[in-house]
């Protein structure tokens, strides 16, 4: 039983660790420490088949909205969980 609890939590850690990443450019339109998520204006994400838009995307961790400014210009990795989409890199 110890064996496949250990794998289960292994496998649900692998497969965050390779999940499709995809990147991005945009403006800070907002963002929300409390929440941990930034609304960008980006430019289209051709790999999703992703027009131009504005959206709000979580972060993977808060300290990723340090320094970000309203209108700043960024590039931005995320990935798709479920649901939503997560940034793992912005600058």
């Amino acid at each position: 039983m110890k064996f496949l609890l250990k794998l289960i939590v292994l496998l649900s850690f692998a497969t965050i660790a390779f999940a499709q990443s995809y990147r991005g450019t945009g403006v800070v339109k907002g963002y929300n420490v409390t929440r941990g998520a930034v609304t960008l204006k980006h430019d289209p994400i051709k790999e999703l088949k992703w027009g131009a838009m504005t959206m709000e995307f979580s972060v993977r961790d808060k300290k990723l909205l340090e320094g970000l400014k309203l209108e700043q210009k960024v590039t931005f990795e995320f990935v798709q969980e479920k649901s939503r989409q997560v940034i793992t890199s912005i600058k």
